[in-house]
């Protein structure tokens, strides 16, 4: 089901319908609550059918993870619980959502883009992921299970961990980050593929090369569209008016972020002016071929246009025609049309038309 199919499901609803417009899931959501200060941490995981137990009462920085955004009403008991509107509810479950930084009074709503890389057909995957950061409180969202985040979990659970000293700004940034990085992977791995592409259309193009360049078009402008936005949404998280989240700590890292999310689009940008020249290196490439085929035709209509006189001439039924009474005349004619032919081929190869 295409994004626009997708969209179609919330025509006509008023605003705050809480839909899920993603492809239908087979998963059951899990829940899982990290909770962490400097000196405890504590991991508990649940299933959409459990009761979840928010502990209110801890000191220090809690993260939940929820891995899928299709069961409405546990959407809406998370959204009670959290005192989440239903605008923030209602984009939670839409899976179109853009890359964007929304402020309410009490949280921070972030949504953005997760790129999901198959190594075997080289197949690129996009899932929502919306954060909602509030006080020492990180609420994450995603479509699936399985995530990048696993080297976070495991430096918030190492013994004398730096990262539990920090506030829940900087689990925010780090996560944020991670995305990041990972768009550079897959980035790499679409440059890669341009650069197998352009080698085969220069070296033995065919009719196929043009049909993978344009699904090679459609991939970075799909690549542009989607994850294009991270430099604006990451240059709002350094405004001003996000130090309540963010403290003059992490600006030092926001700086970096930013500089990181300069390069993802300068890159992009790239892909697409590479992808752009590879077709009209195809079309030069066809082109070229063609004229080759010209240039052999006209060369070989060049050879014989004097051995087609000579036959002509010698084919008119004239009575008086002392060459035809020689002995030796056909030689001679065949010898003539052949100094003609390399005289040809030897003029044409010195002004490097051959």
């Amino acid at each position: 089901m295409t994004d626009s199919s997708n969209r179609k499901k919330k025509v006509g609803l008023p605003p705050g319908s809480i839909v899920y417009t993603g492809e239908n899931p087979k998963h059951k959501i899990s829940i899982e609550v990290f909770s962490y200060n400097d000196s405890v941490i504590k991991k508990e995981n649940y299933s959409e059918d459990e009761e979840i137990d928010f502990d209110t009462s801890f000191r220090g920085v809690t993260w939940v993870s929820v891995d899928g955004i299709h069961n409405i009403p546990l959407l809406k008991k998370i959204g009670e619980h959290f005192d989440l509107d239903n605008l923030v509810l209602e984009d939670l479950a839409n899976s179109t959502q853009r890359a964007k930084v929304e402020e309410r009074e009490e949280y921070l709503f972030i949504v953005m883009k997760l790129l999901k890389l198959n190594l075997i057909s080289k197949e690129i995957g996009y899932e929502q992921v919306s954060f909602i950061l509030g006080e020492d409180c990180l609420l994450t969202f995603q479509e699936s299970p399985g995530d990048f985040f696993d080297g976070i979990r495991t430096r918030i659970e190492a013994h004398n961990s730096k990262m539990r000293k920090k506030s829940v700004g900087y689990l925010a940034y780090t996560i944020i980050d991670t995305i990041v990085d990972n768009y550079f992977i897959v980035l790499d791995e679409v440059e890669m593929e341009i650069d197998r592409l352009e080698a085969k259309v220069i070296n033995d193009s065919d009719k196929e090369d043009l049909q993978n360049i344009m699904t090679l078009k459609q991939k970075v402008t799909t690549l542009k569209r989607t994850i294009g936005p991270i430099r604006e949404l990451i240059a709002k998280l350094q405004s001003k008016g996000m130090t309540e989240y963010f403290n003059e700590d992490i600006k030092i890292y926001l700086t970096d972020l930013f500089d990181h999310g300069t390069i993802v689009c300068d890159t992009l940008d790239i892909l697409n002016s590479r992808v752009t020249e590879l077709i009209q290196l195809y079309h030069s490439t066809i082109s070229n071929g063609m004229n080759e085929v010209m240039k052999i035709l006209a060369i070989i209509s060049t050879i014989f246009m004097p051995l087609s006189f000579l036959a002509s001439l010698y084919g008119m039924n004239f009575k008086y025609m002392p060459e035809l009474e020689w002995k030796e005349g056909y030689y001679a004619v065949l010898a003539l049309m052949f100094v003609l032919v390399l005289g040809m081929l030897t003029y044409f190869k010195r002004k490097k038309w051959l």
